[in-house]
């Protein structure tokens, strides 16, 4: 973890792009991939701008924002677009940012405010409730809880004697048909301002009975749930933060498709990567890799004259 949060990382890879001579545009809607002759040829954003690509085009998107969106004009295979209309959206999440005045006291063991991140849950049978419970579109009753403490890791995150935490929640349904402690009324089963907080009091009462002196500490709270999440980044469909199911019939070979797998596209130059792509979600950029190493490799006869 780069000190001073994951923001770092991102400005340092920003810095790498300037200085290669690229240009980094945000808040910029990419509508279609412009194509000619079956080709990648660049992009077209929704206020009208064109970007010309020298070599290839590369779309960190969803199955179906590439093939129903930036591709909808284009001649795709039917087994693809069947694919891509298929493929399915996980668990929604939910997370919860806490500004301490003091650091956590755990109570089960003081070691664990040296731990980065913590797990709480009340053992496996109340693991799999909460799982089953989400799948049939239920709030759990005791959710699986996972605690992550930067400042452990990185006291700049916070000033001297304070704390932050953040809370996140992987189970919980993409709309709300019941809630097994009898609680919260689902309603019209989104996640609303009122079910989301109540939601959330919930979870932060589980937690304070592991850290005694939470309530008292909280000096400010963000609460973002699937539809926040989704706002901020429209792969996480749903507020899915994986970009797509991790089941095995979505995963590995298959990921993103089982029409296609890896990362080619049926349009030349033009490449799928991004979470819901192979090798899937996480931190490491695993397919942007793959994809810049066959990109930079050299073919053979380069390989040859270079000898």
């Amino acid at each position: 973890m780069p000190v001073g949060g994951g923001i770092k990382l991102v400005e340092a890879l920003i810095g790498i792009i300037k200085d290669a001579g690229g240009e980094l545009l945000t808040s910029a809607d990419v509508i279609k991939v412009t194509t000619s002759n079956g080709k990648a040829t660049g992009v077209k954003l929704a206020d009208g701008r064109e970007f010309s690509a020298t070599r290839s085009v590369l779309a960190s998107v969803t199955p179906q924002a590439l093939y129903q969106g930036l591709l909808s004009e284009e001649k795709i295979p039917t087994e693809i677009t069947k694919s891509a209309d298929s493929f399915r959206y996980g668990r929604a999440a939910i997370q919860i940012h806490l500004a301490l005045s003091e650091p956590p006291q755990w109570k089960a063991d003081s070691r664990l405010k040296d731990v980065a991140i913590v797990h709480i849950l009340d053992g496996m049978n109340s693991l799999s409730e909460s799982v089953n419970a989400s799948n049939r579109g239920w709030l759990a009753k005791r959710p699986t809880i996972v605690v992550g403490q930067p400042t452990t890791v990185d006291p700049s995150r916070a000033p001297a004697g304070t704390s932050i935490l953040w809370i996140q929640l992987q189970e919980n349904p993409r709309k709300i048909l019941g809630d097994l402690a009898g609680e919260i009324n689902p309603g019209d089963g989104s996640w609303n301002e009122e079910r989301l907080n109540k939601y959330a009091d919930r979870v932060l009462a589980q937690v304070a009975e592991q850290i005694p002196n939470l309530f008292n500490a909280i000096t400010a709270k963000i609460v973002l749930g699937p539809e926040q999440i989704e706002a901020m980044n429209k792969n996480l469909v749903g507020g899915d933060p994986y970009a797509g199911d991790c089941r095995v019939d979505q995963y590995a070979p298959w990921r993103p498709l089982s029409a296609a797998t890896g990362h080619r596209t049926p349009i030349k130059n033009l490449w799928h990567i991004g979470a819901s792509t192979h090798p899937g979600p996480g931190l490491g950029g695993g397919s942007g890799f793959l994809v810049a190493k066959r990109l930079t490799q050299k073919s053979f006869l380069e390989r040859i004259r270079n000898r």
